[in-house]
């Protein structure tokens, strides 16, 4: 999913989903990979057995 998508799911601006997908990605709950000029978030096992 990308940032944008992320913001407007959760009614916040794209600074601050990529402020807290920054700690969600340091905590291991997600894996970002860049592609072009656009940034891709998709959980990872730890983020879905959490969810879980």
């Amino acid at each position: 999913m990308q940032t944008s998508v992320v913001a407007r799911l959760m009614g916040v601006t794209a600074p601050t989903a990529s402020e807290h997908l920054t700690v969600l990605r340091e905590a291991g709950l997600i894996d970002s990979t860049r592609a072009g000029r656009t940034t891709l978030h998709e959980l990872t096992r730890r983020g879905r057995a959490l969810l879980e």
